[in-house]
């Protein structure tokens, strides 16, 4: 039997660091440390996903309507699990340093930009966020316009639920310009996506952790 073809060769920038440090309990950034949590929505007695009938998810400003863009890259039909990847300090204060979309299984075999669809990347594809959230949702019939969100608290996303009976999952994330990112394994299948806070400095990136 012939072997199978090898994945066809997608249109996307490497990784520009080392994402996959964003989602290694206890991995430390200066005096920050990474602590990972399965997410579940007040009241769930499970943990909560973030379902995708289409395949394809998109992301948006919740207040921005212009900013919804649709991810290159298919990520498959599921309910995907939704990681948080939290920066402790060592006196106990949090903020959010990424959100996690598991969409397959590990092992992960590279990092690469999760650009949105258009003409072919010559950079990194920036998600700009004006509210304070940041929206990650089925890409279905297109943009349902503005969505609703509170002001932002915290580091607790919500879920919002569409009239078109989606729903929308916003995560408090300041306001600027955030870059995604996909992490894909040997057959070139989606493990996981990720959006960078952009929690750390180049400097914090660099540092070795303190002994």
């Amino acid at each position: 039997m012939a072997p199978p073809p090898p994945p066809a060769v997608r249109d996307e920038l490497p990784a520009d660091r080392d994402i996959g440090r964003l989602l290694h309990y206890g991995e430390r950034f200066g005096t920050n440390k990474i602590d990972t949590r399965m997410w579940s929505a007040p009241g769930a007695l499970q943990p909560t996903t973030l379902p995708v009938p289409s395949g394809a998810i998109a992301i948006c400003d919740p207040a921005v309507p212009k900013s919804w863009r649709v991810l290159d890259r298919p990520a498959g039909a599921g309910q995907f699990r939704i990681m948080l990847s939290v920066s402790r300090t060592d006196a106990g204060g949090e903020s959010l340093a990424a959100i996690v979309i598991h969409t397959g299984r590990p092992p992960i075999a590279r990092w690469t930009v999760a650009h949105a669809k258009g003409k072919k990347p010559k950079e990194p594809t920036q998600y700009s966020v004006t509210s304070g959230w940041i929206v990650l949702m089925d890409a279905g019939t297109g943009s349902p316009g503005v969505i609703a969100t509170p002001p932002p608290s915290g580091i607790q996303p919500i879920e919002v639920p569409l009239t078109d009976g989606r729903k929308a999952l916003a995560v408090p994330c300041g306001t600027g310009e955030l870059t995604a990112y996909w992490a894909v394994d040997a057959t070139d299948k989606p493990i996981c996506l990720v959006i960078d806070f952009d929690a750390f400095t180049q400097k914090e990136w660099k540092a070795k952790s303190p002994t």
